[in-house]
């Protein structure tokens, strides 16, 4: 038996706990860079490999050895008795657990423990009532597993639009979550998706420090689900970005720019001032094409802009007009 869990608290306790088999922390970031369908596995590594070592300062072959050994483990997790996967109600985790129930539909047993509470915070009598409540997915429950999943992974995230209207009861959570995934996408007020706006909505009501701001940005419970340091990415991402929207000064002191301010007051678009060129799962979005999230209709909207060069369009990075021949 193996266990695939959303984060090593959650392996710790189980271990304490005694529950029976291998414990396995899945790391992962599905829910942030490049998540391209119908790649071979070893362009799904690269993208992944360096995606993640450029964001957040690894050694590139130590990502790219890192993710083949873990996509060898979860070969390896297809032939064990049973494969259990942990994961909770955030969009973190839903990610990684959308990815997981297609990578593992083939398991000799596969069950699951889809928690609305976060699991990291449970005892191990706790942990244990949930392993043995834990259940096989239904079948309809796999089939919007892999709908949702080749939606996220689109070229197009209009695909998404299905998802977003109505509820799955087979599938708890799973508009939600994939609500918040849209509202990432620029909104049609300001071009500001949903995480960068709580950054700087919470800095412009005081929230000058980052243990401050990240407290208040999504508690009671986390629905997001990021941690620290991809909150930190995101602050960086306003730092640094051409017209930056916030500061960042020593020991973390955040304040809102003048521009950032005008872009919060819905004056200006923040993708006016700034080029977009950022994935959200298999979307790559620049400044003449990408898509809008209008939160009144609840849709993704698909945006076009003139080319500034139309002999030169805006290509993912790694790629060029060859490669779209």
């Amino acid at each position: 038996m193996i266990h695939l869990h959303n984060g090593d608290s959650t392996v710790l306790t189980a271990r304490r706990a005694g529950i029976p088999g291998r414990h396995v922390a899945f790391r992962e970031t599905l829910v942030t860079g490049p998540v391209r369908a119908a790649l071979d596995e070893v362009q799904w590594i690269e993208d992944r490999a360096r995606f993640l070592a450029e964001q957040y300062g690894e050694n590139l072959l130590r990502t790219r050895t890192d993710l083949l050994e873990q996509e060898r483990m979860l070969d390896d997790a297809l032939h064990e008795d049973e494969t259990v996967l942990w994961f909770e109600y955030d969009l973190f985790c839903l990610i990684n657990f959308l990815y997981l129930l297609n990578r593992e539909a083939k398991a000799r047993r596969l069950t699951i423990v889809w928690s609305p509470e976060p699991l990291g915070a449970m005892d191990e009598a706790e942990l244990v009532h949930q392993f043995q409540s834990r259940a096989a997915p239904l079948p309809s429950m796999m089939r919007s597993a892999a709908a949702a999943w080749e939606a996220y992974t689109a070229d197009d995230p209009t695909a998404l639009n299905r998802w977003l209207a109505e509820p799955s009861d087979d599938f708890p959570f799973l508009r939600d979550g994939l609500r918040l995934h849209a509202s990432r996408f620029p909104s049609m007020r300001d071009g500001l998706g949903e995480v960068e706006r709580r950054a700087m909505t919470g800095i412009a009501a005081g929230a000058a420090d980052f243990g401050s701001l990240f407290a208040r940005f999504d508690d009671a419970p986390p629905r997001f689900g990021f941690g620290d340091t991809e909150f930190r990415r995101h602050l960086r991402l306003l730092a640094t970005c051409a017209i930056p929207m916030i500061t960042m000064a020593e020991k973390e002191i955040l304040a809102l720019t003048p521009a950032g301010q005008n872009v919060l007051d819905g004056k200006i678009d923040f993708i006016d001032l700034n080029n977009a060129a950022f994935w959200l799962g298999g979307a790559f979005l620049t400044r003449p094409r990408h898509w809008r999230w209008d939160g009144v209709r609840s849709v993704i909207c698909d945006f076009l802009r003139p080319v500034d060069h139309p002999d030169e369009p805006n290509l993912p990075p790694g790629e060029n007009h060859r490669s779209q021949t």
